[in-house]
């Protein structure tokens, strides 16, 4: 479905449907930074209170783990919205959608 690292393809390599038309626009950002915060936030929390760690072992650690995993996550979420997109017939999936139509 992509052909870059968010770039989505035109059209689908195996079976053609037109993909140009999706509208994903900020939700896998949105989406990427909530998966993001509610997985590492309750694990710093817990790794403070229960090995309290020195401050220099949290600046090495957390700042790295948010970024690989944001990096990780954010295409594949945008590809999920893009298929949730298309299969709830959204932004122009529709086949019995009038395409002149404006709304």
């Amino acid at each position: 479905m992509m052909v870059g690292y968010l770039k989505v393809r035109d059209t689908c390599a195996a079976c053609g449907q037109p993909l140009h038309h999706h509208r994903a626009d900020d939700m896998p950002a949105w989406l990427t930074i909530l998966v993001v915060g509610h997985l590492l936030v309750p694990l710093l929390v817990a790794i403070e209170l229960n090995f309290a760690p020195p401050i220099w072992l949290h600046w090495a650690i957390w700042p790295a783990l948010t970024v690989l995993l944001t990096l990780w996550l954010l295409p594949r979420l945008k590809g999920g919205i893009v298929a949730l997109q298309w299969a709830m017939k959204m932004h122009g999936f529709d086949p019995k959608a009038d395409p002149k139509k404006k709304r």
